[in-house]
């Protein structure tokens, strides 16, 4: 009996020390996370400083030539002669269509008939009124049919000519849309006309290179690999309400052959070089507010927003947020958070 006991007596002593030494590391280990907790992120830093930024906007345009043009029916009637092919070169004025006008010319007639029978009888009206043999109002009466007259002359000539269609410029025709006989009406195409050189590119940049981009400057315009130079010639006055953006035009310098008006092309322009703050990609965050980055403050991360510029592989242009002396986080994928403790382990040397 009594080794008995005294087997359930040690038995409750084993129970007891292994309970207190189960105990003692969760005691413990809240003070060791508590000390982790405390302890400093260590990260990468760099000193923000101003250098020479070269940069170029890139993007796609639209190849437009000199003028261009669909001839279209002034009036409605019949084919009556077409005096062009398809794909024909023809100088300003040059005939293309003449539509049955044998009504005009009628019209033509009848007004240049009454035009000079009311020329006449102004004639005599004028001799009768300066005898004093007509009243004033009857003078005026005549004078007024006068000026009706020709005014109805000048209309029916107006018309005539409507029925002969001429080219407006010199250029190359396209593909008639039109055939002997056709019955026109007001408005209907007949052919395209395009002057090809010099040729236009017309491109769109966004609203903040918009006080950069000048007339003068020069662009590069590619196409299947080959390159051709061109100068900004004209710019809208003002930005497009949708996008956003502007809207410039440039010309092509020479007469490149092979270049295609309607296709698209990609254009190329240099800007001017500008001093400004950059920082690494890998110190850029952003949140639903937008761009972020972490600046060193006495041993804080303190939390910065930003406005960013131009991207380019190995840095990003910093426009606000930012000044130059700033120690800037390169936090990347490390757990800094604003106000959190951190630690420099090495300060990085701008490229």
């Amino acid at each position: 009996m009594a080794s008995g006991k005294w087997l359930v007596v040690l038995c409750i002593g084993v129970l007891i020390i292994a309970c207190s030494k189960s105990e003692a590391p969760k005691e413990g280990g809240g003070g060791a996370g508590g000390k982790r907790e405390q302890q400093a992120v260590k990260i990468e830093a760099i000193v923000a400083k101003t250098e020479d930024i070269k940069s170029s906007v890139r993007g796609l345009g639209i190849l437009l030539p000199d003028k261009e043009v669909e001839i279209q029916a002034e009036m409605a009637g019949r084919v009556l002669s077409i005096y062009f092919n398809d794909g024909q070169n023809v100088k300003a004025g040059q005939i293309l269509v003449k539509i049955d006008d044998a009504n005009l010319r009628a019209a033509v007639i009848k007004a240049n008939s009454k035009l000079a029978f009311s020329r006449n009888t102004a004639h005599r009206k004028k001799q009768q009124f300066d005898a004093k043999a007509i009243s004033a109002q009857e003078w005026e009466l005549v004078e007024a049919d006068l000026q009706t007259a020709q005014a109805d002359s000048i209309d029916a000539a107006a018309n005539l000519s409507k029925a002969t269609i001429r080219a407006p410029f010199d250029g190359k025709l396209g593909i008639g849309k039109i055939n002997l006989g056709k019955r026109l009406s007001v408005g209907e195409p007949i052919v395209k006309i395009v002057q090809k050189y010099p040729l236009k590119v017309d491109f769109s940049v966004a609203d903040k290179y918009a006080p950069i981009l000048k007339v003068g400057m020069e662009v590069e315009i590619s196409r299947t690999g080959k390159n051709y130079k061109a100068k900004v010639d004209a710019l809208e006055s003002s930005l497009d309400a949708s996008t956003r953006t502007l809207l410039a035009r440039a010309i092509i310098i020479d007469n490149p052959e092979d270049l295609v008006p309607g296709a698209p092309l990609e254009f190329s322009l240099n800007l001017p070089s500008r001093e400004s703050l950059t920082v690494p990609p890998e110190a850029i965050g952003s949140d639903a507010l937008g761009s972020t980055v972490y600046l060193y403050k006495g041993g804080k991360a303190k939390l910065a927003r930003i406005e960013i510029g131009t991207r380019f592989v190995d840095k990003v242009e910093v426009l606000s947020g930012v000044s130059a002396g700033d120690t800037v986080l390169c936090a990347g994928a490390s757990p800094v958070r604003d106000g959190g403790a951190v630690e420099i382990s090495r300060m990085r040397s701008i490229r």
